[in-house]
């Protein structure tokens, strides 16, 4: 069962009055925009393009945002998309996962798109969303109100992502090392020169 099928059934409809459905046309350019990423990049991860994806799709249905955040990639345990510390700056990124997907030569538009609902998940939690079943639901409702369904980013969003790769859990435990920086993230946020 998806998360959203698992909110509904609840009788929880809090979370989808909280979200503003975009116009079909914004749902079919958020579609195309991480389309045209996976189509442009070689299969290098844009994670600044992504997350600025992102927090359009955040803005554009909770309206909430906010700026400052870096990026780092890490060697996590498999069950672990990713972290964010309450009150940091940091959103911390499971490099196994990522080179797992490639490995299983999944798309640029799949990987952009496990990205995408991953750094999502993390930056509703940044906005103040620090229930973990919360963030899960709203990362569900806002992919199924801005993605088609089939859209890779739909099926992530609105399912748990290791059901949708179930060869993710087998990966290798990572016990937190080999932090690597992303520069140029959430630089839509930069308005000064450095």
């Amino acid at each position: 069962m998806n998360f959203i099928s698992r909110l509904d059934n609840l009788g929880q409809h809090n979370v989808s009055n909280a979200i503003n459905s975009p116009s079909i046309k914004t749902r079919m350019n958020f579609s195309l925009e991480l389309n045209r990423l996976g189509d442009s990049n070689g299969h290098n991860t844009d994670y600044n393009s992504i997350f600025s994806l992102v927090r359009k799709a955040v803005k554009s249905t909770i309206r909430k945002e906010r700026v400052g955040l870096g990026l780092a990639l890490a060697d996590l345990p498999a069950q672990l998309g990713a972290f964010w510390e309450v009150g940091g700056n940091y959103i911390v990124m499971n490099r196994n996962l990522l080179d797992a997907l490639k490995v299983a030569n999944r798309s640029d538009t799949e990987v952009n798109s496990f990205v995408f609902v991953i750094l999502m998940h993390e930056y509703l939690h940044s906005l103040g969303v620090l229930d973990e079943n919360r963030a899960r639901e709203m990362t569900a409702r806002i992919c199924a109100t801005i993605f088609e369904e089939g859209h890779p980013a739909f099926e992530i969003g609105t399912k748990d992502p290791w059901q949708v790769y179930p060869f993710l859990m087998k990966i290798p435990n990572g016990n937190g090392g080999n932090l690597k920086f992303i520069t140029n993230f959430d630089s839509d946020a930069v308005s000064y020169i450095m």
